[in-house]
């Protein structure tokens, strides 16, 4: 594996995140929700749109900046993890939602308030697992794709939302089906603010994020399927 195999594949999962989402995620939810004749009148639709227009923002900056070459673009990436903490700081200040969709407490051993160290045990092991694993993806993806015919960039693009997005839309299928529609579709909605913002970040950072051919195809079906 070569280290510009590898940042092809990092360019293109920073992509695809988001079109997976925009795409697959919304049409799933959307066939159960068709199916389960849930009423979707009781869907926030005011947060939903809200959600939906800071992505928008945040994705045309990253396509925006994906288009051109200039000296200091990798500082660029810090820019996105701002726009990251400016809108998880406006939706904590947001009213909350009158649904009364809650999720059950997550127990941590058998109290339901438990000390400072488990929690951290359990923080700092979860991410040494999600470190290693992602190593061992982006190597799978450098090696799938010349085996396929494929670049790397498109080898990301068309298998890294199998293993990265189908957890997501698992969750939003589940509470979907438990009445719980606000939080399915939060979910997705959330979810795609991190990708357009924190791995992508990390790509401008250490990649020279140089987007064309099948990645912008990709980016205007994620901004036309949102829209």
């Amino acid at each position: 594996m070569t280290v510009g195999n590898a940042k092809d594949a990092w360019v293109g999962a920073g992509v695809c995140g988001p079109w997976a989402r925009a795409t697959i995620a919304y049409a799933i939810v959307g066939g159960v929700l068709l199916r389960g004749r849930q009423p979707i009148v009781t869907v926030d639709l005011r947060r939903l749109r809200s959600d939906q227009r800071w992505f928008l923002i945040v994705f045309a900056a990253k396509i925006g900046v994906g288009l051109v070459a200039f000296a200091w673009k990798p500082w660029l990436g810090l820019l996105f993890f701002a726009g990251y903490a400016v809108y998880v700081i406006s939706e904590l200040r947001a009213e909350s939602s009158d649904e009364g969709e809650e999720l059950e407490p997550l127990r941590l051993g058998r109290s339901l308030t438990p000390s400072l160290p488990p929690v951290l045990l359990q923080v700092l092991v979860s991410l040494g697992v999600i470190f290693v694993a992602s190593e061992v993806f982006v190597a799978q993806l450098t090696w799938a794709g010349p085996q396929l015919g494929l670049s790397d960039a498109v080898t990301a693009l068309l298998l890294a939302p199998v293993a990265t997005e189908l957890p997501e839309v698992a969750n939003a299928v589940i509470w979907v089906r438990q009445g719980k529609v606000q939080l399915a579709l939060a979910n997705i909605s959330g979810s795609m603010m991190v990708q357009a913002t924190v791995p992508s970040g990390l790509a401008i950072l250490f990649t020279p994020w140089d987007l064309g051919g099948p990645l912008l195809l990709a980016a205007v079906a994620t901004a036309a399927a949102v829209a």
